[in-house]
């Protein structure tokens, strides 16, 4: 036994690429852990793929559409932030973000460049779901989860977090294992994945959670219904499983009625009249601050001290006693443009479109591929001017953005680069829309 795991270390962990393929498939076990060591890992990475390419000698990396743009934007927020007199921690966030970009550029020559790497990866996904999903069901039946973690003031769920970001961590994952399966038609465990997921992002009381993974799931069910049009059993199936694990959750768990107004009722309110809501007032609070600094920004990190001036009023809404100030702006794009200015959200523009055009390519080779179209999904969502979102810099949100990303632009784009990055890489799209 000790000499075939001697052998099989020997046989996986030779090169640079194997550790890096290794760290990349630990990121979402190291999610369910907390973000701390998730963001060393893709740290490491980072050094590990930027020294190899230096050892070697290979910079086409950089020459990426999607890499180049991404290293200008990163660049403009370093020199913006270079300016800005708050001893140095606007220009510190700045810089190092700029490992979340090495580390998606890595993806394609290590991480998913070959059926190894994805498959290491996808089963990691699929197994931290799955434990986060029933860590955080027992918590909602019982009261506590398995490390014995109650709920979260407002009877939000935590699983295995000091804070309420099960639901969002969930979220995050889940989608390339749906559409994997999905992929390599096995429906059953699929749907079974896909509604269990759901079924906790729900319960969890996390509504931006809720209304990502509820976007998701409506595309990858067109997609379950799409490639069994002539057999309606699996689609069937998976609407009853949903509606059952929905209506045994209402039942058996204590506080059903506080999470359904919270997820449905609460968000219908806010959707009603978003402007008086905590959102609306915080993305008039950053336009506010992006008028009086309209070329440039405030710079990197700086909305949260710009937002508490007297001149945009008190900070408290006087008639719903809401705060108009957080820590960042609760949209992307916002953020670039109080942040970084017209100069910044124009950059940011463009690196979206070169995002967009990239992955449209690449959806019109690798059409039959269902895991590019769960990607596509998560990116889309994440990437609409009107989505509510965390700070585009916190590990949190960036550390699964950033790995979506690259590993959607892993897939070679064109007939003609198929020979450069991994040309095996889509061998097994073995579900079709035919």
């Amino acid at each position: 036994m000790n000499t075939k795991i001697l052998n099989w270390l020997k046989n996986n962990f030779k090169t640079r690429k194997d550790w890096g393929v290794a760290l990349t498939a630990l990121i979402p076990i190291a999610l369910v852990v907390g973000r701390a060591p998730a963001d060393w890992i893709v740290s490491i990475v980072a050094v590990l793929f930027l020294f190899d390419r230096i050892v070697s000698r290979r910079w086409d990396w950089i020459k990426k559409p999607w890499v180049t743009a991404a290293l200008l934007l990163w660049a403009y927020s370093v020199i913006r932030a270079a300016f800005i007199h708050d001893g140095g921690s606007g220009l510190f966030a700045a810089f190092v973000w700029l490992r979340y970009i090495v580390f998606a550029a890595s993806l394609a020559d290590w991480g998913v460049a070959d059926e190894k790497g994805r498959r290491w990866l996808l089963c990691a996904l699929t197994g931290s779901v799955l434990f986060l999903s029933v860590d955080g069901i027992i918590q909602y039946v019982s009261g506590k989860d398995i490390f014995g973690h109650e709920f979260y003031p407002g009877n939000r769920l935590t699983g295995p977090y000091k804070r309420p970001l099960l639901g969002i961590t969930i979220a995050n994952l889940f989608v390339p294992p749906i559409f994997w399966l999905l992929n390599r038609k096995n429906f059953l465990g699929s749907i079974l994945v896909a509604n269990i997921c759901f079924c906790t992002i729900y319960f969890s009381g996390e509504r931006m959670a809720f209304i990502f993974s509820a976007i998701i799931i409506l595309i990858w069910f067109s997609f379950l219904v799409y490639i069994n049009k002539k057999h309606w059993k699996y689609p069937s199936l998976a609407i009853l499983f949903l509606a059952a694990l929905m209506y045994f959750g209402q039942i058996f768990a204590s506080p059903q009625e506080a999470i359904s107004d919270r997820q449905l009722r609460s968000t219908v309110e806010t959707a009603k009249d978003i402007s008086a809501s905590p959102y609306g007032l915080v993305w008039k609070s950053a336009w506010d601050v992006a008028r009086t600094n309209p070329v440039f920004g405030v710079g990197m990190r700086q909305f949260r001290v710009a937002c508490t001036d007297e001149r945009f009023g008190p900070i408290n809404n006087p008639e719903s006693s809401h705060p108009r100030c957080y820590t960042h702006t609760h949209n992307v794009y916002l953020e670039w443009f109080s942040e970084g200015g017209i100069v910044g959200l124009l950059g940011f523009i463009g690196f979206v479109l070169v995002v967009g055009i990239g992955l449209g390519r690449r959806l019109i080779l690798h059409k039959a591929d269902l895991i590019l179209w769960g990607l596509a999904a998560m990116l889309a969502v994440r990437l609409m001017p009107v989505f509510i979102s965390t700070s585009f810099f916190n590990n949190w949100s960036a550390i699964p953005f950033w790995l979506v990303l690259g590993w959607a632009m892993s897939y070679t784009p064109s007939l003609s680069q198929q020979g450069a990055a991994p040309e095996t890489i889509r061998k097994n799209s073995d579900a079709s829309f035919s």
